[in-house]
């Protein structure tokens, strides 16, 4: 069994899996165009945009689907309050197969990332509980 497994609450439980830099400055362009680039590597996918993904109100978008899963990453400058100041990106994963959970997808993706070194994560279940973190996130939640 998984560790987000007893989060994913039906089969198909969303997880939104925050992520920001561990080790360089903010930077929205090139931290967009890195998650990007890792994501892909991670889940074996090509993102589907033509350009940058620079959305026109600021920050940036990218999107995923096909018959198996949906993943969407948005990346916008950090809003203030710990820990979600440190984890400014989006990634949310869904799965729409029968054979592959969105906890099993999640959970792929989180571990991908983490192994890389160079991100701060934090997993949060469909109701906003943290399900894992590679930093003190603490306990006020």
């Amino acid at each position: 069994m998984g560790r987000f497994e007893e989060h994913g609450i039906g089969f198909k439980a969303d997880f939104d899996i925050r992520v920001g830099p561990a080790r360089s400055a903010w930077d929205c362009r090139a931290f967009a165009a890195e998650l990007r680039a890792d994501v892909e590597r991670v889940l074996g996918i090509a993102f589907t945009v033509t350009d940058d993904g620079r959305k026109p109100t600021g920050g940036y978008r990218f999107w995923f689907e096909n018959d198996d899963l949906s993943v969407h990453v948005i990346v916008e400058d950090p809003e203030e309050g710990w820990p979600l100041d440190k984890v400014p990106a989006d990634a949310v994963p869904i799965s729409r197969s029968e054979q592959v959970a969105t906890w099993e997808l999640a959970e792929k993706l989180y571990e991908g990332l983490d192994a890389l070194g160079t991100y701060l994560l934090i997993a949060l279940d469909q109701f906003g509980m943290p399900v894992a973190a590679n930093f003190d996130i603490g306990d006020d939640w």
